[in-house]
């Protein structure tokens, strides 16, 4: 053994041996594909998302966006993610009915005017194609129901219709097409990403503990309870109580809650992404864009959390 290591101290052994071998570099990991899905107000923890994923020098490759899920991403390639961020952390309550229009006519509650020009302002005459990176905003043709998939043309007018939820945004009207909200038909725009044969897609879904798994309850009809009480006394009775009534858009986003979670849950059991990022949401209504810090905070929290099996993945997959 002695005898071993002397001779690999010798000159002519280990020239023998041959030179040296360089240092070789390491091979860079595979950039993201990301699938941020739909989810209105809890949508602003994409911001979050992203941050902790520039914060970790991850590249992304490629994103896919539906609903809020497209205008975040949006921004985030068009270099304004800063803006959007200061935007939503400065919307109070009051500034939320200023800028999403309330209006009577029309096909929606909100005409969304008021956002479109301050996206204008930012983004005025930017095309998808111009992005950095490729990107999908997903809708719906709310006339035949197809899945559509805006990869070119104006980046505002894609995002609108990405995320015109029916009954409370305007639809978008653009190349003959009637669309709306992408939610209806790809809540997690996974497939999408894997149509552009990404090597590794992290999917973000915003309905993860929002209801659950479906359940099937067997349940008795009793008697039809008619509410025949004064308005007043209807108002009074719900001061009181802890349970407070719907009204007609609390069901409107009530029903749009379960469908996204029902839908995402089906899309991603059949094409399930290489990672899901579950930020805690389920506390933070549809119509609470005044919760950005909040919502922000819980997708940054949920991604860092996820960032070294992000960093395995990148390694396998690569």
């Amino acid at each position: 053994m002695l005898e071993w290591a002397s001779l690999l101290g010798r000159s002519d052994v280990r020239e023998a041996e041959g030179p040296a071998s360089p240092d070789v570099a390491k091979p860079t990991a595979s950039p993201i594909a990301l699938a941020l899905g739909g989810g209105a107000a809890r949508g602003w923890a994409h911001i979050g998302v992203l941050r902790a994923l520039q914060e970790a020098k991850i590249e992304i490759g490629m994103i896919a966006g539906t609903s809020i899920g497209a205008l975040v991403g949006g921004c985030y390639l068009a270099g304004k993610l800063d803006e959007l961020e200061e935007f939503a952390r400065s919307l109070t309550r009051r500034r939320i009915f200023f800028f999403f229009d309330l209006q009577f006519r029309g096909s929606g509650l909100l005409g969304g005017m008021r956002l479109a020009n301050l996206m204008q302002q930012h983004m005025n005459g930017l095309l998808i194609e111009d992005l950095p990176k490729p990107f999908v905003c997903v809708a719906t043709e709310i006339r035949t129901g197809h899945e559509i998939w805006l990869s070119s043309g104006s980046l505002i007018t894609a995002m609108r219709a990405s995320y015109a939820l029916p009954g409370v945004f305007e639809p978008v009207n653009t190349n003959k097409r009637v669309l709306v909200d992408g939610a209806l038909v790809n809540p997690v725009p996974v497939s999408v990403c894997r149509a552009y044969e990404q090597r590794l897609v992290v999917a973000v879904n915003l309905h993860y503990d929002l209801f659950g798994r479906a359940a099937v309850i067997k349940h008795s009809a009793g008697e039809l309870v008619v509410d025949h009480s004064s308005p007043a006394e209807r108002f009074s009775a719900d001061s009181r109580s802890k349970e407070t009534r719907l009204g007609i858009m609390g069901v409107m986003v009530e029903a749009f809650n379960i469908i996204q979670d029902r839908i995402s849950r089906a899309r991603m059991a059949g094409d399930p992404p290489d990672l899901a990022l579950l930020p805690k949401l389920g506390h933070i209504g549809l119509t609470d864009f005044h919760r950005a810090d909040e919502a922000i905070q819980l997708g940054y929290e949920a991604t860092k959390a996820q960032i070294g099996e992000l960093a395995r993945l990148q390694s396998v997959l690569g």
